[in-house]
């Protein structure tokens, strides 16, 4: 075998090609005052498999050894600010998600005005190599050499059982008391905190991750899994269609929760898109746990979605997630607000209140008379709706992960006597928010002003 690495070598700023790193911001991050950087990564990873013996369960309780080595090449790509006193202290580490063939991840405009530091790791081999047609959902893709090959052509993944410990080793490339083999990404920065970020197949991996990995390297000091469907890939590399094969009574062959004994303080978002799969592997807030459960919420959060149509038409893909009556319901806030909780926990301060969870009719959600969830965490959109939002469409199953809202009849808006009554509703509702810690004060006019742009709609 290698000799395994603990920190790669970091390569000096990519230039050429293209130009810009791939899935990464359409708008210019230069007027929020901050710069991006894209880096080669070098090492040697390890890769692990379940100890002789034992049996990977659904508690996340996990046994696993050293199994090989291998050499890697990959890439991150880093956006930090320009003045050392716009940053926050937090780094924001995402494990890039490759659901749909190509690798992707970009910080949101709200991370910027934040001062967070976010950086991208390009973590699994279908970004580097591509991936057959799957299914008829989706397309071929060929990987980023193919796209940039002057800037990825050198690239090399020896598979996703190995990618546990290449994102351990970018986690340490850019934490407190580095002393990276290279060039040093964040520009000498110092963070305070360094947080494991991803959502959907990425917060998966997470999972996987707190279940095979925390434990021994303990790289991070906290855990977003955004959108989690309740499963953990299994060691040494379970594939994403494999982890969602349904075994009966709600499960599937990945079904598993994560392990909250690492000391560290964990914040996992769910919708009602991944309810069904999530219900089955609920587990208790603890001391270094909480659950979120987002009422009336898809998985697709149409916050990002003209961005993400902007970054597709830029880098030359198709968008997959295309619906005309996607779910309206926009999260993004309540996202920013757990990042928010979850830092100044990881930092020492006080966890977030636990929040309740959907309510439950046998094993589905339970509604109002209107088709609404019960429960959860409770949106404007569900204290005054004004249509039936949901997490599920009954058409293609990628726009299903976009939900769906069917507006109110007339009648059904008749609860309200007007705009004004409908305003006074729904600033109620982000007033409970606030005082729940779910929005931030720099957030909390937006969302005011969208509820007057819905009476100003309905009732001109």
């Amino acid at each position: 075998m290698h000799k395994p690495t603990m920190i790669p070598t970091v390569s000096d700023p990519l230039t050429g090609g293209r130009g810009w790193p791939f899935g990464s911001p359409s708008f210019d991050v230069g007027r929020y005052g901050y710069v991006m950087t894209e880096h080669l990564l070098d090492g040697v990873a390890r890769s692990y498999r379940p100890a002789d013996g034992t049996t990977i369960g659904r508690d996340g309780l996990w046994e696993t050894v050293v199994d090989d080595t291998a050499p890697y090449r990959t890439r991150m790509y880093v956006v930090r600010p320009t003045d050392p006193g716009r940053f926050n202290g937090v780094v924001l580490v995402n494990w890039q998600n490759v659901t749909a063939g190509v690798d992707l991840g970009a910080p949101t405009a709200a991370n910027l005005e934040h001062g967070y530091v976010w950086v991208g790791v390009t973590t699994q081999r279908v970004a580097i190599d591509g991936r057959a047609e799957m299914r008829g959902l989706m397309p071929a893709t060929q990987g980023l050499p193919a796209w940039d090959p002057e800037r990825y052509g050198s690239l090399s993944h020896p598979g996703d059982e190995f990618s546990y410990d290449i994102y351990s080793q970018a986690g340490r490339a850019l934490g407190r008391g580095r002393r990276p083999d290279g060039v040093d990404p964040l520009g000498g920065l110092q963070p305070r905190v360094v947080i494991a970020l991803g959502a959907s197949q990425s917060a998966m991996r997470l999972g996987s991750y707190l279940n095979i990995a925390h434990q021994r390297d303990r790289v991070f000091d906290g855990f977003l899994l955004n959108v989690h469907w309740g499963m953990c890939p299994h060691p040494p590399n379970q594939e994403l269609q494999a982890s969602f094969a349904p075994v009966g009574n709600g499960l599937t062959a990945g079904s598993a929760q994560v392990r909250d004994d690492g000391g560290v303080p964990i914040l996992v978002t769910s919708t009602e898109s991944e309810f069904s799969n999530m219900l089955p592997m609920r587990q208790p807030d603890t001391a270094t746990y909480r659950h979120w459960e987002l009422a009336g919420c898809a998985h697709a959060n149409p916050d990002s979605a003209e961005e993400m149509v902007a970054v597709f038409e830029r880098d030359g893909l198709p968008d997959v997630l295309a619906s005309p009556d996607r779910n309206v319901v926009a999260d993004g806030y309540v996202i920013d607000a757990a990042l928010a909780h979850l830092t100044e926990w990881a930092a020492g301060g006080a966890p977030p209140t636990s929040m309740p969870r959907l309510d439950v009719d046998g094993t589905s959600i339970a509604r109002d008379q209107d088709g609404n969830a019960l429960g959860g965490i409770r949106l404007p959109e569900l204290v005054a709706p004004t249509a039936v939002h949901l997490g599920t469409n009954p058409g293609n199953p990628l726009a299903a992960l976009s939900g769906r809202s069917v507006p109110f009849s007339v009648e059904q808006l008749a609860r309200y006597i007007g705009a004004d009554d409908y305003v006074c509703r729904w600033d109620a509702a982000v007033a409970d928010l606030q005082a729940a810690g779910l929005v931030l004060a720099d957030a909390i006019d937006a969302v005011r002003a969208h509820g007057r742009r819905i009476a100003s709609a309905l009732w001109p």
